[in-house]
């Protein structure tokens, strides 16, 4: 009897956050692709891997903001 209802919302919480992952991937692939084409790359090692964390930390940075937006109470 229990299975048949969902008191904690896990599948609807797991669609929003779905919804605001692919989001968040959309919006910071524009961003780094943005970002590459405007200027010249960095040749060092340590220059090179700013790339990488940067679109990490603006992926969950815009996840965290669609899934706010997703999830408000109407």
């Amino acid at each position: 009897m229990s299975d048949q209802f969902d008191l904690r919302d896990t599948r609807g919480r797991l669609k929003k956050l779905a919804l605001a992952a692919l989001i968040g991937a959309v919006l910071t692939f524009f961003t780094v692709r943005a970002m590459m084409s405007s200027g010249h790359g960095n040749h060092d090692p340590v220059g090179a891997s700013i790339m990488p964390l940067l679109g990490v930390f603006i992926f969950v940075l815009t996840t965290a903001f669609a899934h706010r937006i997703v999830s408000k109470k109407r």
